[in-house]
């Protein structure tokens, strides 16, 4: 998602103030304290008893023993809660003794005026913050999963970047519709120190409307445009509640969603959870094959497609 508001002007104001009333976002103090005063966000982990799928916050000296992370966050001013229900998707779907299944709540600080500003505090804050944590949860991670939608592409990026310097992890990024602020370097975005033998990779989901909000394509990442799968005008969460429905097999999350089928191939190959290690080994061997910065893989509905002008080529950034 591409947004010119990080510095609004007169003649942003209406937009901003219709943006507010519909949203009901209210502008706030400069700091917002979480739940917890001494941390600016919450680590969430499914819970290691395998006869049930339950969150539990995790506390301050605790330790993983399992191989493998994945880990969900959201973006600006988000109200639902869509990251857990991931999670615990996600868990359901793997062996939980080889798989650590979490989500980072950074909501308190994530409501800001402008999207801007949750990005700002998103990279320089939360994600050092998150990738700290993980760190201390093990030194000994053999993958970490990053999965972060809209000013959340920079927490996971930020997180990313250290888990890459101090373990020895291969590391996966999932961006679902990531936003980057006027002014801001979207090369950034997947740009993670390279170990010997250690594996990165990077993909991103995008959607784009006729008002050419989003229309991002990250050179260091494997772009996949869903923008042709999405029944309805308000696109920008569309990638998430997409890439949950790749998980579940169906959508769960959206009215509108809930009898549509779930489109997630592409030139006879599957998107979305089918390309994460958590999926199995031969689907993280392939996405590994796929390279980054290349035009858009388009995914469309099976039949009736019709051409729209979202359908031209994406301007490099």
């Amino acid at each position: 998602m591409r947004c010119n508001l990080a510095v609004p002007c007169r003649s942003h104001l209406p937009a901003l103030l219709i943006c507010l009333a519909v949203a009901g976002l209210t502008p706030l103090p400069a700091q917002v304290a979480t739940d917890d005063p001494r941390s600016p966000a919450a680590l969430y982990l499914v819970d290691a008893d395998a006869n049930s799928l339950t969150l539990s916050r995790a506390a301050q000296g605790r330790t993983c023993q399992e191989p493998n992370l994945v880990v969900i966050t959201h973006g600006w001013y988000e109200r639902e809660p869509w990251p857990e229900r991931m999670a615990l998707a996600i868990a359901a779907r793997v062996d939980r003794e080889k798989w650590c299944c979490g989500w980072c709540d950074w909501r308190g600080l994530a409501k800001r005026l402008r999207p801007s500003q949750a990005a700002t505090i998103g990279r320089d804050t939360i994600g050092p913050h998150l990738g700290r944590k993980i760190v201390g949860l093990s030194k000994d991670w053999q993958h970490v999963h990053f999965i972060g939608h809209s000013a959340g592409a920079w927490v996971v990026n930020g997180a990313a970047e250290i888990v890459a310097a101090e373990t020895t992890a291969e590391i996966h990024i999932t961006f679902l519709d990531a936003y980057v602020p006027d002014g801001w370097d979207a090369n950034a975005l997947g740009k993670l120190a390279d170990r010997p033998g250690k594996h990165r990779w990077v993909e991103h989901y995008f959607t784009r409307d006729l008002l050419n909000l989003t229309e991002n394509r990250l050179s260091r990442a494997h772009n996949v445009d869903i923008t042709g799968i999405n029944p309805g005008f308000k696109g920008h969460k569309f990638p998430w509640h997409w890439y949950l429905a790749t998980v579940v097999g169906q959508y769960t999350t959206d009215a509108r969603l809930t009898d549509k089928p779930v489109v997630f191939q592409a030139e006879g190959l599957a998107y979305g959870f089918a390309r994460a290690r958590e999926n199995g080994p031969p689907s993280w061997a392939e996405s590994l094959a796929l390279k980054p910065g290349d035009r858009p893989v388009r995914i469309r509905p099976p039949e009736d497609f019709h051409p729209s002008p979202a359908d031209r080529p994406i301007p490099e950034r």
